[in-house]
């Protein structure tokens, strides 16, 4: 099974990016991504849930609340065809990623290499597998409507099953707060 760790939004900027998909929706470019907004940090093949869960609660107590600045849209053009929004690559978000890394480092899973230290590419995916047709208007909808930079709080994390979608740590564990 596959598992994405994701940093979770706050409830007010999860208001923020929802606003923004609720106008891709609304303007007929349909919505598969997970409904939770949120950066992933990892993504692992394993069978050991618990294990991964135990990791990942352990690690929740490292982070602190931070925030970040989305300031782009972008599209992964794969055959899932993909729109979402761009964090500015600040030392605290690297140093997150790279901290989460190398704590599961001695996990019994394989990590998806697109989350590896130089690979990585923060997103958070607003619209995912849309046609050709739905990714030109999701573009061109948001360059009309979109007011960049936005701020943004990650205060939570979770794991996600996909492609299922459950969330597996289902009262997300919020950030230690020091």
């Amino acid at each position: 099974m596959n598992y994405a760790i994701e940093l979770v939004f706050d409830d007010e900027s999860q208001n923020t990016i929802n606003k923004l998909r609720k106008l891709l929706n609304e303007n007929g470019v349909h919505d598969e991504a997970v409904k939770l907004n949120h950066i992933s940090i990892g993504d692992y093949r394993t069978s050991d849930i618990e294990g991964l869960k135990s990791k990942v609660l352990k690690f929740s107590e490292m982070v602190e609340p931070f925030e970040i600045t989305l300031c782009a849209a972008g599209t992964f053009m794969t055959k899932e065809n993909v729109i979402f929004l761009v964090p500015i690559m600040t030392e605290k978000l690297k140093s997150v990623h790279k901290k989460f890394i190398d704590f599961m480092s001695d996990f019994d899973g394989k990590l998806n290499q697109y989350y590896d230290i130089d690979r990585w590419m923060p997103h958070c995916t607003i619209a995912i597998r849309l046609t050709d047709e739905e990714l030109f208007k999701g573009i061109k909808l948001l360059k009309n409507n979109i007011k960049l930079p936005i701020k943004v709080k990650l205060e939570k994390i979770d794991i996600i099953n996909y492609p299922f979608k459950s969330i597996l740590i289902t009262d997300m564990k919020c950030f230690a707060h020091k």
